[in-house]
């Protein structure tokens, strides 16, 4: 009988596959999860250059500090244009894009959670979210 893996591993064994499922879909368009995040960003209205990088603020670092590299590929694309005062806005082509790429990626989640009633769902994201803040709690007794 093999003894069972730690929640450490479970948790690393998603991630790494749930990030690179997401990554080998957008590269079937050539594009990666920073111009994803702008296209379903914009999907909701138009926004400004600050307006983007406060949205991904999360996702940006001291490496990357900004979305403009990859709001210039969209720009090259034709999914984004200039609109309005400095903002962006998607172009039809942008809309139709984003739309496709949002059915293709809701059938991955679909498939990630497949087998887990809704009930279900949310005790998992109620443990995770216990779990989460157990580790935060325990991390602050570190510093």
């Amino acid at each position: 009988m093999s003894t069972p893996k730690p929640i450490g591993y479970w948790f690393k064994h998603i991630d790494n596959t749930l990030e690179a499922n997401f990554a080998a879909l957008l590269a079937t368009e050539g594009l990666l999860r920073r111009h994803w995040q702008i296209v379903h960003t914009l999907s909701g209205g138009p926004l400004d250059a600050a307006g983007l990088d406060v949205a991904l603020a999360p996702f940006l670092n001291a490496q990357e500090p900004t979305a403009a590299p990859y709001v210039g590929a969209l720009l090259d694309r034709g999914w984004v244009a200039p609109a309005d005062a400095g903002t962006y806005a998607l172009t039809p082509e942008g809309v139709e894009a984003h739309a496709k790429l949002l059915e293709r990626i809701q059938i991955q989640r679909a498939a990630v959670t497949a087998g887990l009633t809704d009930d279900d769902y949310r005790t998992l994201l109620d443990l995770l979210q216990r779990v989460s803040a157990n580790v935060d709690a325990f991390a602050s007794t570190l510093r």
